[in-house]
């Protein structure tokens, strides 16, 4: 046969009455089994939101499967996947992170191994509850990783999204610092996409941290910026929104003593028509805080009505989270008309609730008061409950923040680090093979005779020098203790003593004699801070480096660090290492503060026998022959100087600073 002849058998073929008719109807029976597909998943998804049946997300799966159309099976996977974190089904979120890896090795569609890494974060976000340090880690590891995806597909929209996942992880463990840094990141990714909701969203967080910072006129700020968002989204309850809001601004208010602002604020929430039945949450909060206010400005009948009234709504629904709150308030209220059984009954009872809930922070504030009203042995026992609770908060604190920063550092290294790691590989051949081309010419160029008188004579050298380095690094090592015990006794006795005093004061309604103890007990606790020693044995140098500068952080203020891997930490002394953290502080505080700089450069090197460090800035720097050195500096070169050390300055009135330092690692 021809290819003539085929030409003409296939054109009748298509154009055959009947075969047309087939090929319509076998058209449309694909689209219909699709489309049928799509509305059988749906109806499977309204009833796993509805019953949260195991086997649904899993059916869904093999309907989607067996269209065979990537696009149904993607949204499939990661619309059941998000089901199933809302309903805190562990197996079928784990099913679905399982799935979407294996779609993208199959696809290399990166949009679903970014929903992978973030069902994956969503899995131990779960799981996160109580001290579970790994689990919080592991959570903002993976949220972290589906960021980056994210940025590398250009979609800032996904991108903002896992920022608002992770500043909530940071708001939720107390990382407020890094909490802001997300945040403002994430401002500058949807902001300029116009979107509303999530923006709004990051707003309102933003106005959280603030809270917590004590920064009340800026939260309020965040929290307008949010209702204003709010406004653009159609069809929301805006009454609602604004009851949102309320409640927002009231608490700054209360935070700043000011009650009859807060009440007022308060009021307006109580006001809104079908609060009670349609956000009955909301409700509890705002008659909660109204009868707080009025319990700090004495009218205490009023506010025992509104706590009844919360307590009694909140045990109706179960929600022991909030009942915590409720028994503490009855109990504060009863102790201070001097109903100490029935204080003890009710702060017990939010004692109890915050043990189940694990709710640490409330859990501290029961036992000191519990402390308070029972006496002897038991109330001693509540006291010393109380002081190891609060140190291991502490610890945790320290810990998972500096693992927080860890995370994101590393996280934005690891591109240059990957594309700079085979230049470093080369200059490190390059600087080995220089290192023993010198060491064969020194040797040759010695007389053997030489060699041996020089070499005995620097054993006995070298073994002087290196008694009175060890012996200098016992008297810095003893005074170090002695400052841990002192800035251990202000952070535990004095400042404890200034916050009861404070509580007390503002009971009494003295407010302004509590406002200047309040600035007082800031200072007495900054105080311990920079005394106590940090700790290089729980957590490395580079870290606590890397802690430093996120405490720092600013957006126009920014701390490169250099070469800071190139140093054998493990082997430096942790004295040593304690002077350096000391001196990098204060030099980078010095640059902020007086040098007015924008950029600050820490680049450490090492060789056999000492390791240097050169501290520079571009700031307004200052003239060395003229200008007296402030007690940071003498301080700074003393430290240095106290272990055989060097330290130097070079500073030009509008060309910066830099401060070179030298210190041998094992005294010689």
């Amino acid at each position: 046969m021809t290819i003539d002849e085929l030409f003409q058998r296939a054109t009748y073929f298509l154009f055959n009455k009947k075969n047309i008719l087939f090929l319509l109807l076998f058209v449309n029976l694909s689209v219909f089994s699709q489309n049928e597909s799509r509305d059988t998943i749906a109806l499977i998804l309204k009833e796993y939101v509805k019953t949260k049946q195991a086997h649904l997300p899993q059916k869904a799966f093999l309907i989607a499967e067996k269209t065979k159309i990537d696009s149904v099976i993607k949204q499939t996977y990661i619309l059941f996947g998000m089901k199933s974190f809302f309903n805190k089904d562990l197996a079928n979120l784990t099913l679905t992170e399982k799935k979407l890896r294996t779609f993208f090795i199959k696809t290399k569609d990166s949009f679903a191994l970014g929903k992978q890494y973030y069902y994956k974060a969503l899995f131990f976000k779960v799981l996160n509850s109580g001290d579970n340090l790994a689990k919080a880690d592991s959570s903002l590891y993976y949220l972290s990783e589906s960021k980056s995806i994210s940025l590398q597909l250009k979609d800032s929209l996904e991108a903002g999204r896992r920022l608002l996942s992770i500043s909530s992880l940071q708001h939720r463990e107390k990382d407020f610092f890094g909490c802001e840094s997300s945040i403002i990141e994430g401002l500058r990714l949807l902001e300029p996409l116009g979107e509303v909701f999530f923006t709004g969203l990051l707003y309102e967080r933003l106005g959280n941290v603030m809270f917590r910072l004590e920064r009340q006129e800026e939260a309020r700020k965040n929290y307008l910026k949010f209702f204003e968002l709010q406004k653009k989204i159609p069809n929301i309850k805006l009454k609602y929104e604004k009851v949102r809001l309320q409640l927002h601004l009231a608490k700054t208010y209360e935070a700043e003593g000011n009650y009859t602002k807060s009440i007022e604020y308060f009021n307006k929430c109580l006001l809104v028509a079908n609060l009670k039945i349609e956000h009955t949450y909301r409700y509890e909060a705002a008659l909660e805080g109204f009868s707080y206010g009025h319990f700090m400005l004495g009218n205490k009948k009023l506010a025992l009505k509104g706590y009844l009234e919360v307590l009694k709504s909140r045990q109706s629904r179960g929600y022991k989270r909030g009942l915590i709150w409720s028994y503490a308030v009855l109990g504060q209220l009863h102790a201070s008309n001097n109903e100490t059984k029935r204080a003890i009954f009710f702060i017990k009872k939010s004692l109890q609730t915050a043990k189940e809930l694990l709710t640490t922070t409330k859990k501290s504030e029961n036992l000191l008061l519990l402390s308070k009203l029972v006496r002897g042995e038991k109330g001693r026992k509540y006291l010393e409950e109380r002081t190891q609770l609060n140190d291991s908060l502490y610890k945790r604190e320290r810990i998972l923040k500096n693992k927080f920063t860890k995370v994101r550092y590393e996280t934005e290294k690891k591109d240059k680090e990957n594309i700079a790691l085979k230049l470093e590989n080369t200059r490190k051949q390059l600087a080995l093979e220089t290192e023993r081309q010198h060491k064969i010419i020194g040797f040759l160029s010695a007389g053997a005779s030489i060699l041996f008188l020089g070499f005995g004579a620097s054993i006995v050298t070298n073994r002087r020098k290196k008694l009175v380095f060890e012996a200098k690094m016992k008297q810095i090592e003893v005074r170090e203790k002695e400052r841990q015990r002192i800035a251990k006794s202000l952070h535990d006795e004095v400042a404890g003593d200034i916050r009861m005093l404070h509580l007390e004061l503002t009971k009494r309604k003295q407010l302004e004699e509590a406002k200047k103890l309040a600035i007082i007990k800031g200072t007495v606790r900054n105080l311990s801070h920079q005394l106590s020693s940090e700790s290089f044995e729980k957590v490395s140098f580079k870290n606590q480096i890397i802690n430093l500068i996120s405490d720092f952080f600013e957006i126009d203020f920014k701390i490169k660090v250099q070469e800071i891997d190139a140093v054998n930490w493990k082997d430096v002394n942790n004295s040593i290492k304690r002077i350096l953290f000391l001196v990098i502080r204060e030099s980078i505080q010095n640059s902020k503060t007086h040098a007015v700089a924008s950029e600050v450069i820490l680049n450490f090197k090492q060789t056999k026998k000492a390791l240097t460090l050169t501290v520079s800035d571009n700031g307004k720097g200052f003239n060395t022959a003229s200008k007296k050195a402030g007690i940071g500096l003498k301080n700074m070169q003393e430290r240095i100087e106290e272990v055989n050390g060097t330290f130097s300055i070079e500073s030009t009135l509008d060309k910066g600073t830099r401060i070179y330092i030298e210190i041998s690692t094992n005294g010689r």
